[in-house]
Formats: structure tokens, sequence, C-alpha cells
């Protein structure tokens, strides 16, 4: 029982399928019980209540006939009958004399019509018995009528042990069904969980496993596996066109930087001005830097098994430092100060040049928003690292926006950027296994990445 009550409290918020198992033992139970209840009613109950009529018609025909015949009338008939009848144990009390099957009235007896539960010695059996009876009062004396309801006893026993046992039965009956139901059921769930979380991590080609039962679960899972191939061939098509363009627009765009090149050069030459060509140069270096990354980050999105390949066993702890290092000079620039702490080995499989441009942009986010005098912490934790800043953060309505394509801040505008930095840096962490998130510093941000 104390097991049963401690699975129950612990499956309180457990899984969708345990409660339903709950439910279905609790009905199980219920249903077992109310049988029992009603088996119960329908053979021992109803023996016992007959036995009851019987024994309380017996009463009240001695009764009248105490009243209708004489004492000594009375006293023949019922010696007659105490000597005579199979069913009940029969004793008359006069005021001088005791009548029938009892030595002695037994103490602490009740009156009729309730029952009193009393040992005798029978004769018949040879042992002493418990019989139930009760005291009748009669205007010249009073009798006993017992009944030996032993037998009665022993089936109640039975069937209580009888009862406890089915419960117990029909418990674990629910348990093992809610087992069996949990791991064929929950099996399905997860491989679904399992290939959505594939697909988050940026495997498009990610899809849910049909078995050959074709129940609900496979109908479901083909229609999440052509939402997925159209979500896929979406994407394709769309980070298709969009790489054409920017592979398009490359070359004549690095054409166009060359003739500006050149004419700077031929103007330096000529000592004529060159702010507006060098201001047309560092415009069209922007558009190449954002085509070039459009470019890097379609390549990590659709090259993951091939780069996997290539990861190698990494201390975090370095590259860290390293990050820190280089970044230093530009937090200093703006009175930032930027510290480690709990420096502490981390090991990470993946590629160092790609986990530490993760950290340099970060840290680089970082200086860039955080504004002047603001603190900036890189902690190392057993799984990953955070960068902790005091600056205005973002707010919860666009920590997610932040990390699509070309996506920026609208108070953050006036600040250099091309909006794919967050997004290369959460497709660099997704193609080492890794989850990355936004969490509030109150104020300021914090960016947690974990392997």
């Amino acid at each position: 029982m104390v097991w049963a009550t401690e699975w129950w409290k612990t499956t309180k918020q457990a899984s969708s399928v345990w409660r339903l198992t709950r439910l279905y033992t609790a009905l199980l139970l219920l249903v077992v019980s109310v049988l029992l209840v009603v088996l119960y009613q329908l053979s021992i109950g109803q023996m016992s209540r007959q036995q009851s009529l019987q024994m309380d018609g017996f009463i009240m025909q001695q009764t009248q006939l105490s009243e209708q015949l004489s004492s000594s009338e009375f006293i023949k008939q019922f010696k007659n009958q105490s000597e005579n009848s199979r069913q009940y144990i029969l004793s008359y009390q006069t005021n001088s004399d005791l009548i029938g099957r009892l030595n002695a009235i037994p103490k602490n007896i009740t009156t009729c019509p309730t029952l009193t539960r009393f040992p005798i010695w029978l004769d018949k059996y040879n042992e002493l018995r418990l019989v139930s009876g009760c005291l009748q009062t009669l205007k010249e004396g009073a009798f006993v009528v017992a009944i030996d309801d032993e037998y009665l006893y022993t089936l109640k026993a039975q069937f209580i042990s009888a009862s406890i046992i089915a419960l117990l039965l029909a418990l674990l009956l629910g348990v093992i069904t809610g087992v069996v139901f949990s791991v064929r059921v929950l099996k399905r769930i997860n491989h679904i969980n399992q290939a959505v979380s594939r697909v988050q991590s940026g495997q498009l080609s990610a899809r849910i496993e049909v078995s050959k039962y074709d129940d609900e679960y496979d109908y479901m899972a083909l229609h999440i596996n052509t939402m997925l191939t159209q979500l896929e061939h979406s994407f394709e098509t769309i980070a298709g066109i969009t790489d054409a363009i920017a592979h398009d627009l490359r070359t004549p765009l690095g054409h166009l930087r060359q003739q500006i090149e050149s004419e700077i050069t031929e103007k330096s030459q000529q000592n004529l001005p060159t702010e507006q060509l060098q201001n047309m140069l560092e415009k069209l270096d922007e558009i190449l830097f954002t085509f070039s990354a459009m470019l890097e980050l379609t390549r990590l999105q659709q090259q993951k098994e091939q780069k996997i390949q290539h990861f190698k066993q990494l201390d975090l702890q370095k590259i860290i430092v390293d990050a820190v290092d280089l970044i230093e000079p530009l937090a200093e620039q703006k009175n930032q100060v930027l510290s480690i702490e709990s420096l502490q080995s981390v090991l990470v499989k993946g590629d160092a040049t790609l986990l530490f441009r993760v950290l340099y942009n970060l840290l680089e986010n970082a200086s860039k928003y955080a504004g002047e005098g603001a603190q900036i912490k890189v902690k190392m934790i057993s799984s990953g690292f955070c960068i902790s800043d005091n600056g205005p953060g973002i707010s919860d309505s666009e920590k997610e926006k932040v990390f699509q394509r070309l996506y920026r801040i609208e108070k953050s505008r006036q600040i250099a950027g091309f909006g794919l930095g967050l997004t290369l840096v959460k497709a660099v962490v997704q193609l080492h296994d890794g989850q990355i998130q936004l969490l509030d510093n109150q104020p300021g941000l914090i960016v947690k990445v974990e392997f």
C-alpha cells in the first residue's frame, strides 16, 4: 500500500501516458470493487439476510406462543423445540430452572434482534464453536436463541481474502498495462520528438519513421513527413534564390570594386580628393561581406555531416581566452570592463575556427551594443559558457527574431551591422549539437551556450 501511494505521488506530474495509466488503473479498481460488492451481496450477504429473517421469524413465533400458551405448555413445546431443532441452539431461563442446550446464559449477551457472538461446546462437532445469538425477554422468563454460523464467517473471511487478491491483481494488471502501453506509445512519440529536434537543429532532411502497424501514429507521421518535405523544398528554394542572387552579384560587384580602387589610385596620384570614392568602397565592402556571410550560412546549414567528420576534441577554455584577448582592445576603447569567471577546462568536439568565431561574434556584439563603460563577463559552465553584459538587453518578443537572417532590432539600426551575426552563431552552435539561449540579466543580456 505504501509503495502504491508513493507511485501515485511520483506520477502526479508525469507524462500524459502515465496519467492515462493511472486513470485506467483507478477505473479498473473501481469496477472490480463494484463487482466484488455486488457478488458479496448476492451470495454471502443474501445468506446472512435470510438467516436474520428466519431468526426474527422464530423469535416472533416463540413470543406469540408464550402469550397464547400456559407456562407449562410453553415450556413443554420449547423443550421439544430445543431438543429437535437442527438449526437453532435454544435455552429458556425461568425463575427456578434453565431448559435447553446451554448450561448458563452467556454474560453480556444482547437483547434481540442484535446478535452477539459467544463460545459454546457443541457435542455434534465435539469442539468449542463460536455462535451468534441474542436474548428475548418474555413475561415469565427469557429465552436465548443462537445459530451456528461459523461456516458463514469462514465464507466471509475467504471472500475478503479473495477480494484483496483480486484488487491487487487488478492493480498489478493496471500497472503492467500502463508500462507496456507507455513503452510502446512513448517510443513512437519520442521518435516524433527526435525527428522534430533534428529539424530544429538544421537537419531538414530528417523524417519520422513509419511503422508497419498502419495506425493513427503512422498517419500522423506521414502528414508530418509531408509537411517537412514541403518545408525543406520551400527553404531550399528560398535559400537557393538568395544564394543565387548573392553569388551572381558578387562577380559584377567585385569588378566594380576593382574599378573604384583603380579610380582611387589614379586620383591619389593626381592629388585629387577621393573621400567620396572611399565611402562608396566601404559601402560596397559591406554589401560583399553580407553576400559572403549569407553564402557561408547556407554552407553551414547544408554541409553539416561533412563538417562533423572533421571535428576534433577541443578545450573551450583556450578558445575563450584567445577570443577575450582579441576583443580587449575594442572594449578598452569604450572604457568597458571585460572579465572571465570560473575559468575551467571544458572539452568540446568541434571545429576550433568556427567556435572561435562564435565567441568573437558574441563578445563583439556585447561590446558593440552594451555601450560606454559597460561590464562584460564571460563565465564558463560545465557544458559551455555564458556571456553577460549590463547594456540595454533585448526584449522577450525579439529574442527569437534576432536569429533570423538580416533581422535587426529597431533601436540598433544606427549601429553598423548586417543582421547575420547571431544567425551565423546559432548555425555554428547547432552544427556542434549545442543550444543557444538569450536570457535577461536585469539589466542587460545573458547569452548562454551549452554543448
